[in-house]
């Protein structure tokens, strides 16, 4: 299914962000993103997703799987609200993370194709980082700072500081799996790492790439029929 189709069956919600670790500038962030097929009139009074994806963990939010990849990208809320908080790690106990619609990407019509063959009605996006930053490169030279900084590691929800934020966050429908795909540069190891030590021994599907087993394939490749090995290994492995 083509995107045009997919933005009317779908939407994605995400929790923004301004991260603050001390001895660099504030790093824009993004925590989450929720794709549901549910019409927005089912959200709330009709206006708010967090009646629907709240962080209690209630068996009505659990989503049907949990895609991890490298960062959100240059991801962007398209509605006003609450996107520019500035945080530091851990989130207080009880923190509720305001969810704004947000504006889908390639990589997220993939996951809607999933959701689609499958007949899922609600994914949950998490990242390895939640940098937000559309260049790799910029990116991993990003994690390479952070990781000098005391408390730096806290752009990961899979780091030791965020764990009671990540349990809640990991829960999803029994049976459910991880979808992994957050590329092959080798830059990632050490976050790809610390992801699988957190979701050891779960279901997970993933199409291998690189020269490390821990590095996965992206779920949107630049090249068409690369995008469509991807989805056909997935469906595959999720029959």
């Amino acid at each position: 299914m083509k995107a045009d189709g997919l933005k009317k069956i779908f939407r994605c919600y995400g929790h923004f962000y301004r991260l603050y670790i001390e001895g660099i500038e504030p790093q824009l962030c993004r925590s989450v993103l929720e794709i549901t097929s549910l019409p927005r009139e089912a959200v709330g009074a009709g206006t708010d997703p967090n009646d629907l994806f709240s962080n209690s963990g209630a068996a009505r939010n659990l989503p049907d799987a949990v895609v991890i990849m490298m960062n959100p990208g240059s991801s962007r809320p398209i509605e006003d609200g609450d996107t520019d908080s500035l945080l530091t790690m851990p989130l207080p106990a009880g923190f509720q993370k305001p969810l704004v619609l947000t504006q889908p990407d390639n990589t997220q019509y993939q996951i809607m194709r999933i959701m689609v063959s499958k007949d899922w009605k609600h994914v949950r996006v998490l990242n390895i980082s939640d940098l937000r930053d559309p260049k790799s490169p910029s990116f991993i030279a990003k994690t390479k700072v952070l990781a000098e900084l005391p408390g730096g590691n806290a752009h990961s929800l899979f780091s030791k500081v965020r764990k009671s934020e990540r349990e809640t966050m990991l829960r999803r429908k029994p049976g459910a799996p991880f979808i992994l795909g957050w590329g092959q540069d080798a830059g990632l190891i050490p976050l790809a790492k610390q992801c699988l030590s957190c979701i050891d021994g779960e279901k997970i599907i993933a199409v291998p790439a690189g020269n490390d087993p821990v590095l996965t394939a992206h779920p949107s490749p630049m090249l068409q029929k690369k995008k469509e090995e991807w989805l056909d290994a997935i469906l595959a492995a999720t029959a």
